[in-house]
């Protein structure tokens, strides 16, 4: 990956002094060229894992990190939506506000992918080949994801224990002390 494509999906997963922006404003940001809708190509180019699997994988670990971090997971945000569903039935005072946090913190963690599709034609007017070679382009994407995650998650294992053995030839041996309580 190139610092450019790092820099995109760092501002990608945390924004702008915290608060998100698009895809387009992420490519600007981090570089790519504003020559006539480059930015927007780029953006939506560099989150296709079909074409930029490093860079989505890349951009799911830093999702992964910010959960980790934050402690928010599938089960605990589902948990806080529903306690917040419940004090809404008992007091109506001021929960717009806590649901819109809680939200948030779904959309930080990547739960909410706010997407727009627009499609020509039904999935009825599909025949049984075409459905078949749609589910197999899903599948090769995710797969490609998941090997591109995996390949990133195996460098970042392997540059943990370099540093580390590096570390560990820095020490000094421990000296061999006789012991004088010690009989031969």
């Amino acid at each position: 990956m190139t610092s450019q494509q790092m820099k995109f999906a760092q501002l990608i997963v945390y924004g702008v002094e915290g608060n998100p922006i698009t895809k387009t404003e992420a490519a600007k940001r981090a570089g790519y060229s504003d020559n006539g809708n480059w930015c927007s190509v780029a953006g939506s180019e560099l989150t296709d894992p079909m074409k930029y699997p490093l860079v989505c994988a890349y951009i799911s670990n830093l999702r992964d990190e910010v959960r980790q971090k934050y402690d928010i997971t599938y089960e605990a945000h589902l948990e806080e939506l529903g306690k917040i569903r419940d004090m809404g039935k008992k007091d109506r005072r001021n929960l717009a506000s806590a649901a819109t946090t809680e939200i948030a913190r779904g959309k930080v963690a990547g739960y909410y992918i706010d997407q727009k599709i627009v499609r020509h034609g039904k999935i009825d007017d599909l025949n049984l080949d075409q459905l078949y070679d749609r589910m197999r382009t899903i599948k090769e994407k995710n797969e490609r994801l998941m090997k591109a995650k995996e390949a990133l998650a195996r460098a970042n294992v392997e540059s943990t224990s370099e540093s580390k053995s590096k570390q560990q030839k820095k020490l000094p041996s421990p000296r061999k002390t006789s012991d004088p309580d010690s009989t031969s």
